[in-house]
């Protein structure tokens, strides 16, 4: 997959709405921050899923949703709320004890796991039952081939990452969008539209 053209469709679709990008990634990380301490994580995975939701939303429709709070929350207020957030904590919980071996292990599920909230909001656009784990599931299949390629196009911002340290984090309100963005196209070019049928198996991706 060509990590230049990812980043170019990213940033063509930023183009103009930087303002929009920065202002959800920082009034989201924000109250993430807030609510994860209170609610030990499940609030600040669903804040962060929400997210996710809205850059996948920008790549596919070029749409900014309908207000930065509605963005912010649609992982609460889809078809499918519960089935989104059981497979949203059950990937972190699984994330977490694979970590618990070995740092390799983890890093390695994290990359299997990381297509999990794109899987599901196409899922739930699709109106489609979704189990607990089925997201998780279509995820670790679809990745499989993938992962090393992804984490390649993670490394590709460590430049960037950098430079965002020297202003003084300042950097990172336009980097993370960048990175949201880039991410999502990589998504949506790996999974297609296969995610969107409501007859879709999803044990055999």
């Amino acid at each position: 997959m060509n990590r230049a053209q990812l980043k170019a469709q990213a940033k063509a679709r930023l183009s103009g709405k930087w303002g929009w990008a920065l202002a959800l990634v920082l009034v989201g990380t924000i109250f993430a921050s807030l609510i994860g301490g209170i609610t030990v994580g499940i609030l600040e995975l669903m804040t962060l899923v929400g997210l996710n939701f809205s850059f996948l939303r920008l790549i596919d429709d070029d749409d900014q949703g309908h207000g930065l709070f509605n963005n912010i929350f649609s992982g609460f207020t889809g078809t499918r709320p519960m089935a989104v957030f059981l497979n949203t904590l059950l990937t972190s919980i699984f994330t977490a004890l694979w970590g618990l071996l070995f740092v390799i292990p983890g890093v390695v599920k994290a990359l299997a796991y990381a297509q999990v909230p794109y899987i599901l909001a196409d899922m739930q656009q699709a109106d489609a039952e979704i189990g607990a784990t089925d997201a998780i599931t279509a995820s670790r299949k679809l990745m499989q081939g993938h992962k090393w390629e992804y984490f390649v196009l993670q490394l590709s911002f460590v430049g960037w990452g950098l430079l965002a340290v020297l202003t003084a984090g300042i950097g990172f309100l336009w980097l993370s969008p960048y990175i949201q963005a880039t991410n999502a196209a990589y998504y949506r070019q790996l999974a297609g539209d296969r995610f969107l049928n409501d007859d879709a198996d999803f044990s055999d991706v």
